[in-house]
């Protein structure tokens, strides 16, 4: 499974989507790929993370020609539409991580996960606890281009400040230099209604996130 090495900022980041914060610099990017076959997909999507010791910081930036949305409540079904996904994992645990995703029209879902699934019953049904909340989340998105016309954007982006309090079962917080947890980032794309292209860092083979021994692993240095 592929590593990212994250590495360490003294100062909060300035949480704007435009990503013109200079720490941002300091982080290497990681692209998508397909989530079935693992090749490049249509749309090029790259992730960036940092941490410093209140905040875990990921920044997506994705290309598309059309960006849309119509969920608006949070926790609604925005991964039926647009999105992207962090499912984080930060006590190194078989069945139970996090999800948090946001959609380019800022609308938020996050949930823990209970998820009973292995490689070998990889079909078991998981459980989403939406009433858990990512409390402290600070999140802003960009779209570059006219929203909600097809052909008429040229991309989206996204950052987001996950405090290290609110993900519960991490050995050490803050993270200290060496530890690792395990981490995915997906997009949700959709050129249309009803047609959805999925996107992963560590692709899981399939059309199914939910597949933790899929996730890569995050080193904070």
């Amino acid at each position: 499974m592929p590593h990212y090495t994250c590495r360490h900022i003294q100062t909060p980041l300035t949480i704007d989507a435009k990503i013109l914060d200079p720490q941002w610099k300091q982080a290497d990017s990681v692209q998508l790929v397909d989530a079935v076959t693992g090749n490049p997909g249509q749309f090029a999507t790259t992730v960036r993370a940092l941490y410093n010791d209140t905040h875990l910081y990921v920044a997506f930036d994705c290309e598309d020609d059309y960006v849309w949305g119509t969920v608006t409540e949070r926790e609604g079904p925005i991964w039926e539409e647009e999105c992207v996904e962090i499912f984080v994992n930060p006590a190194n645990t078989a069945h139970q991580y996090y999800e948090i995703n946001i959609s380019p029209k800022g609308t938020l879902f996050d949930a823990c996960i209970l998820n009973p699934r292995t490689q070998a019953q990889a079909g078991l049904a998981f459980t989403g606890l939406p009433k858990w909340d990512a409390e402290g989340l600070q999140t802003d998105v960009a779209i570059q281009g006219e929203a909600d016309q097809p052909g008429k954007a040229r991309s989206w982006r996204a950052v987001f400040a996950i405090p290290h309090v609110a993900l519960i079962g991490a050995p050490n917080c803050p993270p200290r230099p060496g530890d690792r947890w395990r981490i995915n980032f997906y997009r949700i794309d959709s050129p249309k209604l009803g047609q959805r292209d999925h996107y992963a860092w560590s692709a899981p083979g399939v059309v199914a996130f939910h597949r933790p021994w899929n996730f890569g692993t995050l080193l904070f240095e």
